[in-house]
C-alpha cells in the first residue's frame, strides 16, 4: 500500500489528535489551537493513519514549550472545501481559540481574508501571497514556507538532467494556489530548452478532464506543482502518469514514495517544527505581526529506480549520486 501524502496524513491526524472528552472541562489552563485544512472531511470510521512527520514535529515543538496536547493544549480542526473556509475560520475565531494553523497557500489567503484578529499560522508555497516583509510580516498573519514556489527553475533544471532529450513539458496545477510558480517556471524554461504548456484545474471535480487533456497532449513529462487538493491524489497521480508513460517531477517526497518518478523539496519534518515554534510563541504573548516568517532550509532529492525502470528512464549518475534518497 502506498504511503499516503503528508496532507493526506496531516488530514487524518488532526482529526484524532484530541478527543474532544480527553481534557478535563474544569482545567482552565487549557489552551487551543485552530486547524483549518482544505479537503473532505473524513468518515467516522475511516482508518485512522499515524501522524505524518510534520505533524509530529509540530507537536514536539510545542511540547519543548510546555505546550502537550491532552494535557494542556486543545486542538480544534475543521476542513472543508474551499468555499466553505471562510465560515469554518470564523467558526473558529467565534470559539475564541488563539492561534488558527492554516495549510496551504490558497486556503491561507482565503482565511487571511476571513479572519482579521485571531493569529494565523500559515504553511505556504509563497509566503508573498500573504505578507509583504518576512522580518516582520505586520499583520496577523505569520508561518512557514516550504519554498516551493521558489525551488519551481531549479526542479525543472533537475526535470531536464533526468531527461536531456526532453523538449515538452506540462506545468499540472491549481492557477489559484500560487501564481507566482507558475510564471518562474514558465520563465526558466527557454534557458533549458525546453517549452512549458500549463494544463490547470480549478476543483477536486476537475481533476480527471485535466489528467485526460495532458494524455492527449503527450508531453515529454509532467510538472506536477502541488496543493493540498493535489497532494491527497498522489497515489492515483503516480498510477496515471505510469499508465501514459509519463516521467513526472514533484516538490514533496511522498509523491516520489506513491510512484512519482522524482521529487525536491523541504523536510517535513523542519517545517512542522517551525510552525510549531512559532504557534508556542504565539501562545506565550507574542503579537503575531512580530514574529517573523521562517524559510525551509533543507531539502531533499529522491528518485524511484522503480518507476524510472517501469518507464525506461535511464538515471543519470549524477542525479544518484545527490539523491537525499533513492526508492529500489
Amino acid at each position: 500500500m502506498i504511503k499516503a501524502f503528508l496532507w493526506l496524513l496531516l488530514t487524518a491526524a488532526m482529526a484524532c489528535l484530541l478527543p474532544r472528552d480527553a481534557l478535563s472541562q474544569q482545567d482552565t489552563a487549557v489552551r487551543r489551537i485552530g486547524i483549518v485544512l482544505p479537503g473532505r472531511p473524513l468518515a467516522p470510521d475511516a482508518p485512522r493513519p499515524a501522524p505524518s512527520e510534520m505533524v509530529r514535529a509540530f507537536r514536539e515543538a510545542l511540547a519543548s514549550h510546555g505546550y502537550v496536547v491532552g494535557k494542556n493544549l486543545a486542538i480544534e480542526l475543521r476542513i472543508g472545501e474551499y468555499e466553505q473556509l471562510p465560515a469554518l475560520a470564523k467558526e473558529l475565531e467565534r470559539t475564541k481559540v488563539e492561534v488558527i494553523w492554516v495549510i496551504g497557500t490558497r486556503a491561507v489567503r482565503i482565511v487571511q481574508a476571513a479572519v482579521k484578529r485571531t493569529p494565523l499560522v500559515m504553511y505556504s508555497c509563497d509566503p508573498f501571497e500573504h505578507v509583504a516583509k518576512l522580518s516582520r510580516p505586520g499583520s496577523n498573519v505569520t508561518g512557514t514556507t516550504c519554498m516551493t514556489t521558489e525551488l519551481s527553475p531549479k526542479r525543472l533544471e533537475l526535470l531536464k538532467e533526468l531527461l536531456p532529450a526532453a523538449r515538452r513539458v506540462v506545468f499540472f496545477g491549481d492557477p489559484e494556489d500560487a501564481p507566482l510558480g507558475w510564471r518562474l517556471t514558465r520563465d526558466a524554461a527557454p534557458k533549458l530548452g525546453l517549452s512549458v504548456q500549463m494544463v490547470p484545474y480549478k476543483d477536486r471535480d476537475g481533476i480527471p478532464a485535466a489528467l485526460e487533456k495532458i494524455a492527449q497532449i503527450k508531453p515529454d513529462a509532467v510538472f506536477v506543482y502541488p496543493d493540498v487538493i493535489l497532494g491527497g491524489q498522489a497515489g492515483q497521480l503516480a498510477q496515471f502518469w505510469l499508465a501514459h508513460a509519463l516521467p513526472s517531477m514533484n516538490a514533496f517526497p511522498a509523491f516520489a514514495d506513491a510512484g512519482g518518478l522524482m521529487s525536491y523539496g523541504a523536510v517535513s519534518d523542519e517545517v512542522g517544527a517551525m510552525m510549531g515554534t512559532q504557534a508556542a510563541k504565539i501562545l506565550d504573548g507574542a503579537r503575531p505581526q512580530d514574529v517573523p516568517v521562517q524559510r525551509a532550509t533543507r531539502f531533499h532529492l529522491v528518485i524511484n529506480l522503480r518507476t524510472a525502470k517501469a518507464l525506461g528512464v535511464k538515471v543519470p549518475q549524477s542525479l544518484l549520486l545527490r539523491a537525499d534518497r533513492v526508492i529500489e
